[in-house]
Formats: structure tokens, sequence, C-alpha cells
């Protein structure tokens, strides 16, 4: 017969007289006195000190398991306390710095009186965020001398030379720049070995009709730069850079032979200041010069006054 077991502690006041159930008692103080104290478990995040100096070790606190969460509660009561914490740097603090430093480069003076004294790749440093910003609203005198200080610090900024590209073509498209002023955006191409098909196109077309008015040095250099980067195209520039246009008030306007056409090729055509008569003179001066030809004329033909062209002598009208 299986005996029932009872807890005596859940039921003190119950007296059970039967036989078959066994009563368990609860152990008395004594016992709990003398048993073996459990184990210290320390927790898996505490790691024993090494060795003190004197050769004993650091005594391990008693229940560090019970005493833990007291712990927490100390350290986070002092990180919530404001005189524990740590000053940071404020973010938005920061974003204002920096912002307002960004803002004080960008608002520098590139005018032209400015930029003629950089002198240092350092300084054009300083001032670049201040001319990118600034120099789609350049006047003309402003962006020749950004082109000077380029060239003259060797700096070269690739946003810088996009946004000035595309400055330089409206500019020469609404005919606001000087010979002196296109002949500073050349050198600075040059000096930079820059080169924009759009920006030399515009410049041909522009100066073209001026090359009267360009000194002869300037039109060799032009003409060296436009053959060093090989531009195709504005085959006419090319001719009038060699050989510029006359002036209507010249002497040998349309009276002189043209060299080019001469050679077989006129690239201007129709608007060359140069006659493409084959028997036009070469020479100033030998346009008024008579000209001495095999035919003979008579005597009528020569007191007419009439020469081997057929037409007047020259100087003279028809009488």
């Amino acid at each position: 017969m299986k005996r029932k077991l009872v807890c005596a502690a859940a039921e003190e006041e119950d007296d059970s007289d039967n036989d078959n159930e066994m009563v368990v008692k609860p152990p008395s103080k004594k016992l709990l006195k003398t048993e073996t104290p459990p184990l210290k478990v320390a927790p898996p995040e505490e790691v024993r000190s090494p060795e003190q100096p004197g050769g004993s070790k650091k005594k391990e606190k008693e229940f560090a398991w019970m005493d833990s969460d007291e712990e927490e509660d100390q350290d986070r009561g002092k990180g919530d306390d404001p005189k524990d914490a740590k000053p940071a740097d404020s973010p938005k603090k920061t974003e204002k710095t920096e912002e307002l430093s960004g803002s004080e480069e960008e608002n520098q003076d590139v005018s032209a009186a400015t930029l003629d004294g950089v002198e240092t790749f350092g300084r054009m440093m300083v001032l670049a965020p201040a001319l990118l910003k600034k120099i789609p609203r350049m006047l003309p005198e402003d962006v020749a001398a950004a082109c000077r200080a380029l060239a003259r610090t060797k700096f070269f900024d690739g946003d810088i030379i996009r946004v000035l590209n595309g400055v330089l073509k409206r500019l020469l498209l609404r005919d606001r720049m000087t010979v002196e002023q296109a002949d500073d955006v050349l050198k600075c191409f040059a000096s930079l070995n820059v080169y924009d098909e759009g920006v030399f196109s515009a410049i041909a077309r522009q100066m073209k009709v001026r090359t009267s008015s360009i000194d002869q040095v300037i039109r060799t250099q032009w003409f060296d730069i436009y053959k060093g980067f090989n531009h195709s195209g504005d085959k006419d520039f090319y001719q009038l850079l060699e050989v510029p246009h006359l002036t209507a008030l010249s002497p040998g306007y349309k009276r002189l032979r043209c060299f080019h056409n001469q050679n077989g090729l006129c690239a201007v055509g129709d608007a060359c200041t140069y006659s493409h008569d084959p028997r036009a003179p070469i020479e100033l001066e030998s346009a008024f010069v008579r000209p001495v030809s095999k035919v003979m004329m008579t005597q009528t033909q020569s007191n007419m006054g009439r020469d081997v062209y057929g037409g007047p002598r020259n100087g003279q009208m028809n009488t």
C-alpha cells in the first residue's frame, strides 16, 4: 500500500493519526546553521582583479549577485547628475559654426582689384569658394581678372573652369568682351592646358571682324594657341590671324591680290577685303605704278588714259 506524503508546514492544525500518512517536518534552525553555506557565484561580467603588489588578492565582495542591482542604480544616478555629466559638443552649435565659416568664405571680395593682387596658390585656394559662387554674375573685367589670377597662380579647379566656360560663352555671345579680355582668356587656357571647343569657337566668331585692330604679336600668339590645341573649324579665323582684314580706308582695300586665293583657297570667301583678280598687284607700292604689259596700246588708248585692264588709269576718271 502506497503511503501518502503530507507536508506538516501546510497542515499544522491537522492532527492525523493515520499510520499510512508520513509527516515531513521542516528542518530545525540548528540544522540550517550547520548546513554548508551556498556557493558564491559571481556574475559573468565580473572578472577577478589581479594580485595586488603586497601579494594578497583583493577580497571578493560577498553576495555580489544581490548587490549588482543596487550598484547599477547608483551608477545610473551618477549619470543623471548634471555635475557628473561630461560636457558634449552640441551638434546644432557645430552645424551653425560650419555654416557661418562657409558663408564667410563664400562672401569674400573677388573683385578685379582683389584678384589682381593674388600672387600665391594658397591665397587663390582661400578665394576659390567665393569665386565659384560669384563668377556667374561677374562683369567682363572681373572675369578677365579671374583668368589672369588662375594663370598666374597655376590654380586648376574643375568646378571653377566648368562655370567659367559657361560665363565666357554667354559674354562672347553678347559681344561684351574686348580683345584684351579675350587675350587673357586664351592665355589662361594655354597656361592651365584647358580646352573648350565652345569657348574657342565663340572667340573666333566674335574676334575675326576685329583682326585689323589686333596687334601682330597677339595674333601670332593666338594662332599658336589654336594650333596647339588642334582646334578644328574656324579656318577663316586662322587665315585672318595670318593676314587680317583691310579697312575700307586702306589704300589696298579690294585692290591688292589675295594671297590665299592665289594659293588655291580663301576661307573668308566673298567677305575677303582683298582682290581675287589674278591680275591684281601683290604689293601696295605696285598698285600705283602703271603695270608693265606685253600688249602695246595705241596712241588713242594712251591719250584716253586707259591701261591694260581696260578701265581708267589709276587716279583718273573717264572724260
